[in-house]
């Protein structure tokens, strides 16, 4: 299991959560594809978060789960463990302002916040909803 910073930046990295939606028409899922240029929601938020942070090397992202090609998320979380300096460089607010404010507008950022301690956006979800829309026009 992937041993989670803390929100006191235990190890010198600050875990951050983040709260999203997106709409997946566009998107060939959320999991980025090795080797391939196919757009992905990690792929734009991950690149997002290393524009308005000013980092070149990956940052990468956890899900509470992946979606596949054209699915929509109203209520996705993720978390991305940031060396403490970046974190302390910014505030949640202003790193919620930028990150809207450069994403395509299928991608929506609802908050960003330091998480709780021992929080993994994969593993400390209690349930997940899914519903099923099928439109047949």
């Amino acid at each position: 299991m992937n041993e989670p910073a803390t929100s006191q930046g235990v190890g010198g990295l600050i875990r951050v959560r983040l709260d999203l939606a997106y709409d997946g028409t566009d998107f060939t899922g959320w999991a980025i594809q090795q080797g391939s240029d196919l757009r992905t929601v990690q792929g734009e938020v991950e690149a997002a978060l290393a524009t308005v942070l000013r980092v070149e090397g990956p940052l990468r992202l956890t899900v509470a789960g992946r979606t596949d090609a054209g699915v929509h998320a109203r209520g996705q979380v993720a978390h991305v463990d940031l060396p403490a300096e970046l974190w302390n460089g910014t505030t949640p607010e202003d790193l919620l302002r930028r990150l809207n404010g450069i994403l395509d507008d299928d991608v929506l950022i609802h908050s960003v916040a330091a998480a709780a301690p021992g929080f993994d956006a994969r593993f400390s979800p209690l349930s997940r909803i899914y519903r099923y829309r099928i439109c047949d026009d």
